[in-house]
């Protein structure tokens, strides 16, 4: 008896979903409300930052609500905690934040003096938290759609929950999607693995994954996987981002029609973009590109494609729309079909 992803991720879904629902709500618990905003028309507000992204600063105020504050209505801003701040020629440096007299702009207090920054020269801030939990962020997704004329049923669950420390971040990303027709099998596509990527200067990391998927449609019941590889943050600011990477994959798969287990090495190439459109309600778009050359089997190509487009409907409350494509050039099961496209909406809460 085959051993089936889906039955740990979508049929239970429960033990990743409720354990990612967990740390988002001991994260959103917690935290020192010591930071304060200045605006240019003379307010100020205190709370604590929870990140600077795109743009906006998410601020939770000492009224425990959380607000979306645009870079360009402050006069300079304060904070005792440390950050990693990316500049805009995507420098990463580490410090706390001090106010300014100038406007428009911060002192970032570093171990061996002060640098005095504009806010529009920033492109993103993350908190480097000494709390274990506070060092958590992610997002999960449900969604399910039905077709009463086709009697076409798909559920999907995805789910992503990151650590971050200074020099590296690890991340956990599941999904499953299962679809069912009248009178046809059900398609199964799952996955979940665990990346970490140690960050080195001038932008550029190296990665490793650790993982397993499977994709009834290409005719794959299980791969297991392990990656190893090198990347570059190639363009990073307010509104976009680019990332590509190389790398060397050895796996174990089997066929859905086949108790055997193949051993196979590939190599990875990945781009990965991201498009934030500066607006209320906040827009997003993510893409992502993997090619697999096999070194193993001749002529063998995989590739995997992703785009989705999300947008926020209340405060970290979002309804995304995604389209997932995967091509194998002799997949597993000779009978099976070389490619798979798959269109899902879901809704979804993120944190940080």
């Amino acid at each position: 008896m085959h051993c089936k992803l889906s039955d740990l991720i979508l049929e239970n879904p429960g033990k990743i979903g409720l354990f990612i629902l967990f740390v988002l709500i001991v994260t959103s618990g917690y935290g020192q409300k010591n930071d304060t905003l200045y605006f240019l028309n003379g307010d100020k507000v205190t709370g604590e930052i929870r990140s600077f992204r795109y743009g906006y600063f998410t601020f939770k105020t000492s009224a425990m609500s959380t607000i979306h504050v645009k870079f360009d209505k402050l006069s300079t801003i304060y904070s005792g905690k440390t950050f990693e701040i990316v500049l805009d020629h995507r420098n990463r440096i580490f410090g706390s934040i001090d106010t300014s007299f100038i406007l428009s702009t911060v002192n970032i207090v570093i171990i061996n003096g002060r640098k005095l920054k504009y806010l529009s020269s920033i492109v993103e801030m993350t908190p480097i938290k000494n709390k274990l939990w506070h060092r958590f962020s992610g997002n999960i997704d449900f969604g399910y759609t039905y077709t009463k004329s086709t009697k076409i049923s798909q559920g999907s669950f995805s789910g992503l929950l990151e650590y971050r420390q200074k020099d590296y971040s690890a991340k956990l990303n599941t999904s499953a999607l299962l679809s069912s027709e009248s009178g046809t099998e059900i398609s199964r596509k799952d996955n979940i693995d665990l990346t970490v990527l140690r960050y080195l200067k001038k932008r550029w990391f190296v990665t490793g994954l650790a993982g397993a998927e499977q994709n009834t449609e290409l005719g794959l019941d299980l791969r297991v996987k392990g990656i190893l590889g090198f990347g570059k943050d190639l363009i990073h600011t307010k509104t976009n981002q680019l990332l590509g990477s190389l790398g060397v994959s050895v796996n174990q798969e089997r066929a859905v029609d086949s108790t055997i287990n193949t051993i196979n090495t590939e190599g990875v190439m990945t781009i990965y973009y991201k498009l934030f459109i500066i607006s209320i309600p906040k827009i997003s778009i993510t893409s992502g590109f993997t090619a697999y050359p096999s070194f193993t089997v001749k002529d063998r190509w995989r590739v995997s494609y992703n785009i989705k487009a999300s947008t926020e409907i209340i405060s970290n409350f979002v309804i995304s729309l995604s389209m997932d494509y995967s091509y194998d050039s002799k997949p597993p099961s000779a009978s099976s079909s070389t490619n798979d496209l798959n269109f899902s909406t879901s809704i979804g809460y993120s944190f940080y």
